[in-house]
């Protein structure tokens, strides 16, 4: 059911300090810290070339983070988050093994906007799982990337491309935009 492992979240209790660490210790580039009212929470990004870190605090007396920080007060892992192709059909799995998301079980809209269920620890030796739907084709800020062109087939006994022709990659740039300040922030 699950795919690749989208990012981890890590709730910590002095953002400023954890993008210092990051940056400092680790030479990674930690987007600017972006404020998330209706999650109670303000986030930043670490991008790395095969997950997202999210370092995230609470933003505000009423954050789900409060109790969790309350028990750990150095920060730690908030929950991992994977990607699954359909949230409906993982729904419907997991409700046959009895497991039932958080809340009133209903996937929600993550802040970029992609449907998400979050599980409960209990259920998961401990750790709090979110899954994502998986989104298509990839957005990098105003540049669109996407496959084009034929998909050619060939027989599995075939040792060459011999009469294959090409497969077309489309790129599309808006150029007369200006470069966001922060080409990481809201991945």
């Amino acid at each position: 059911m699950i795919g690749n492992l989208k990012y981890i979240t890590i709730a910590v209790p002095d953002l400023d300090v954890a993008i210092q660490q990051y940056q400092d210790i680790f030479g990674v580039f930690v987007t600017s810290p972006q404020d998330l009212p209706d999650q109670g929470i303000r986030l930043a990004v670490v991008k790395l070339p095969n997950t997202l870190l999210e370092l995230i605090t609470p933003l505000g007396e009423k954050s789900p983070l409060e109790s969790f920080l309350k028990a750990n007060p150095k920060g730690g892992v908030y929950h991992l988050s994977y990607e699954v192709p359909d949230i409906g059909k993982a729904k419907e799995q997991l409700a046959s093994f009895g497991v039932q998301g958080m809340g009133e079980g209903t996937p929600q809209l993550s802040y970029h906007g992609n449907p998400v269920l979050s599980l409960d620890s209990k259920d998961f030796c401990g750790v709090s799982i979110e899954l994502e739907q998986a989104s298509s084709p990839p957005v990098i800020g105003r540049v669109e990337v996407g496959r084009i062109g034929p998909v050619h087939t060939f027989p599995r006994t075939s040792s060459s491309l011999e009469g294959v022709g090409g497969v077309g990659v489309g790129i599309t740039v808006d150029f007369k935009s200006p470069t966001p300040k922060d080409n990481q922030e809201g991945q």
